[in-house]
């Protein structure tokens, strides 16, 4: 017998065994009564059959896959589709992650870009020369001033742009303001005393008299490259020495005073020379190079005890590209510019850009040189040469 049989005749037997119940209404009252209920019973509303309906359906929907065994063709369709769903979620997933590496690289590319533009915005505090982006709303003045030990020297201020002044009265003013003399310098002021400029004939004149003999008698050895350092800027072509009588004059070391003619390019390399220990200036030697390339390889022989070579000994420079106001200057061992002393590396940075400016040049491409940016330098482009040497902060 089956379970389900022997499950039935327990159930009929359990029904035997309850009480008889009689019921002595007649068919007919039984009938009305029924009538009766049916026609009191209210009808409802169509749209709640229909949601029950719609419910039902859904939850037989869910729960069918669990009811019935599908077959293996189902199942291995089923479990493709899983997959096939999993991969594409994965997909989507990569591309997802993809999409924030993205824009994570490209926020990191951007705080480099800010980092990099930010950094060429700070102003070098190592640059000893004045360079073109310096001169906005200033004024520039050069002159050349002599130490105790007789060695005449380019200093450069900058002073806040005057439009209608004069440029010897100013420098004049200057000059009376640097107090030269705690700088370890001569005081220029009786040379620009003593001058006079003719801009249409474009020649200075100078007049020794007796009040101010002393100061040129002082100088009288300096006295060309203190003028050349001082009107080289301008658009003056000779200077003249005159007495008080308008007639050449007479020092007891040259004789007849001769005319200084300026020169715009020195043609001679730039050497390191120290009035004190804490105070070094980028100086011209008192002999020209014949052409840039020797006066490269002048630099590295210091021409008297006073002058220093910003070039190491163990590094040399070449010229292997040149043309008229461009040049590519190459370092035979890689130069780590944020390697070492600092100040050092600066000096040999301005001392050639200086001394390529005096043969002419207006920039200067270094080779073999690191980092591509330091100190608001872009090593990776041409370096436009320095206006003027040695700028003297105040």
């Amino acid at each position: 017998m089956r379970q389900s049989d022997r499950e039935n005749d327990d159930v009929i037997q359990l029904l035997k065994k309850l009480p008889t119940v009689e019921d002595k209404r007649s068919m007919d009252e039984i009938y009305r009564n029924i009538k009766l209920g049916m026609n009191k019973k209210q009808k409802r509303p169509i749209f709640v059959p229909v949601l029950t309906s719609v419910a039902g359906l859904l939850i037989f929907l869910l729960v069918f896959p669990f009811i019935f065994q599908t077959s293996p063709i189902d199942y291995l369709s089923s479990q493709s589709k899983v997959k096939e769903s999993a991969d594409s979620g994965g997909m989507m997933n990569q591309a997802a992650e993809s999409r924030k590496l993205d824009k994570d690289m490209n926020q990191e590319d951007e705080k480099i870009t800010m980092y990099t533009e930010k950094a060429m915005d700070v102003k070098s505090t190592l640059k000893t020369a004045v360079y073109e982006e310096e001169t906005l709303g200033n004024e520039v003045y050069t002159f050349g001033v002599v130490t105790k030990d007789a060695i005449a020297i380019p200093i450069t201020l900058l002073v806040q742009e005057s439009p209608n002044e004069d440029w010897l009265i100013q420098s004049k003013k200057e000059a009376e303001s640097l107090n030269a003399t705690a700088y370890g310098f001569r005081d220029v002021s009786p040379l620009l005393d003593a001058m006079k400029l003719n801009v249409e004939s474009r020649e200075a004149k100078v007049t020794i008299i007796p009040e101010n003999r002393p100061f040129f008698e002082t100088n009288e050895q300096q006295l060309e490259y203190m003028i050349q350092y001082l009107l080289r800027p301008h658009n003056i072509e000779v200077v003249k020495f005159v007495n008080e009588n308008d007639e050449p004059v007479e020092l007891s070391h040259f004789g007849v005073v001769p005319d200084v003619h300026i020169e715009k390019n020195l043609r001679k390399a730039y050497f390191l020379y120290s009035v004190t220990q804490d105070s070094q200036y980028l100086v011209p030697a008192d002999l020209p190079s014949d052409s840039l390339a020797d006066a490269l390889k002048d630099m590295k022989t210091k021409p008297n005890s006073d002058y220093k070579s910003v070039i190491p000994n163990a590094v040399s420079a070449e010229v292997v590209k040149e043309d008229t106001s461009d040049v590519t200057i190459k370092f035979d061992k890689r130069i780590e510019l944020d390697q070492g002393d600092q100040l050092k590396n600066m000096q040999l940075i301005e001392g050639i850009l200086l001394t390529a400016k005096e043969f002419g040049k207006t920039e200067v491409q270094f080779e073999n040189i690191e980092p591509s940016h330091w100190e608001s330098f872009q090593f990776d482009q041409p370096i436009t040469v320095p206006i003027a040497p040695n700028l003297i902060k105040r």
